[in-house]
């Protein structure tokens, strides 16, 4: 499998298959190492927040980095397609480096709450430039098995992270937690130095007037990329309902989390191997039946989470990279970055309604009501999603060049 053929780049030179394989090695490790990094500050920035000013507002502060994801993603899309994704992907990694001295030099949680934010939109810039990259560089035959490579070190990094944060945080202080944070972008740099300088064919007058200015609403609310992001989001809405309730209800949350985390790398490991053997509608719909199944199970046998945990991650561990490659196939390369940036906005938007959105009922329903009635919600969309996903997916011309 040769970068060559794929003509996504007017200048990308010939490159031997070791070039190839070395661009998604810096693409892969490189997010493990964000993803790390940015996770490191779960369990150890609310302890900041509060030694430092007592009755701060935790929430708000944390939950900031969720607003630069949500309102930048787009705008950061534009910014793929209009400066390339390399730059892109740089200036994420500059932002966070010049943002982390504030995390000590913040005057108070209003201002932290603003580095947040910026943190938010470094994230946005970094991962989304990274992944619209990867499928560049991937024939499509091959795109679900390498995003679920990418989605496995993305969780790798995830579960790595708040470990590594907390045992730095207790032996020597969030200093040296700034320290690291600097370190792992550092790391990141370096591995981002050999990613080619790729820029999108502007061979269709057509595709190159759309890339200009608007966003391809035309492929956004059309099947696939309509689907694809509307089941990612209610997807993401359930697992923000996990992340934030299920510690209030289960007193050994880690534990479901571990477990969920290390069976959804091995599920992305099947998928990087397998991934284009199996069928994009059936794996789609039993993802998001499996995580409609772990929360009903839950709010009726809390005592089976280790089985729960199991089935949680065996779902939502194999729904974003098939939707993802579902997308990267229905983008014309021109517009990919923005249509990218709506579908991972998908994640953003759901993951703030699961926690934020959820909020209210939590007062007036048990815990396991709730669980129960958000299992329900993953069982109707399963059964949608197979429905929906049954329609030929539509390869898109410009998206291969033809």
């Amino acid at each position: 499998m040769q970068p060559s053929s794929n003509p996504v780049s007017d200048s990308l030179p010939n490159n031997s298959n070791r070039s190839y394989r070395l661009w998604l090695f810096c693409i892969c490790a490189g997010m493990l190492v964000y993803f790390t990094q940015v996770t490191a500050l779960f369990p150890v920035l609310p302890l900041y927040v509060t030694q430092r000013w007592h009755n701060a507002p935790v929430g708000f502060v944390v939950g900031a980095l969720a607003a630069g994801l949500l309102f930048f993603r787009p705008p950061i899309g534009w910014l793929i397609d209009r400066w390339g994704r390399k730059p892109v992907l740089l200036t994420g990694l500059g932002i966070m480096l010049a943002i982390l001295p504030l995390y000590l030099w913040s005057p108070n949680p209003f201002w932290l709450m603003g580095v947040r934010v910026l943190h938010g939109i470094s994230q946005a810039a970094f991962a989304t430039a990274s992944q619209t990259m990867l499928i560049d560089l991937v024939p499509p035959v091959r795109r679900t098995a390498m995003l679920g490579y990418l989605a496995m070190c993305n969780t790798i990094g995830y579960s790595l992270g708040p470990l590594l944060g907390s045992l730095v945080f207790a032996q020597a202080g969030f200093i040296a937690v700034v320290f690291l944070l600097a370190g792992s972008i550092l790391v990141s740099f370096a591995l981002s130095l050999p990613l080619p300088w790729l820029k999108v064919s502007r061979s269709k007058q057509s595709i190159e007037k759309q890339s200009e200015n608007s966003f391809p609403w035309k492929v956004i609310v059309r099947f696939p990329v309509r689907d694809a992001t509307l089941l990612f989001s209610i997807g993401s809405f359930l697992h923000g309902g996990v992340v934030t309730f299920l510690p209030l209800f289960v007193s050994n949350s880690a534990l479901f989390y571990s477990l969920n985390a290390l069976v959804a790398v091995l599920v992305r490991f099947g998928l990087g191997r397998w991934g284009n053997r199996v069928s994009q509608r059936w794996v789609v719909s039993i993802a998001i039946f499996c995580s409609g199944t772990a929360l009903i199970g839950l709010s009726i046998a809390p005592n089976l989470l280790i089985v729960w945990s199991l089935v949680y991650g065996l779902g939502f561990g194999s729904l974003f990279p098939v939707l993802s490659a579902i997308v990267s196939l229905a983008a014309p390369t021109a517009v990919r970055g923005r249509v990218y940036s709506i579908f991972l906005a998908g994640f953003d938007s759901g993951m703030t309604l699961g926690g934020a959105g959820v909020q209210p009922l939590v007062q007036m329903l048990p815990l396991s009501t709730l669980f129960l009635i958000l299992g329900g919600i993953g069982w109707a969309v399963s059964l949608i999603a197979f429905r929906q996903f049954a329609q030929p997916i539509v390869v898109s011309q410009a998206t291969e060049g033809k």
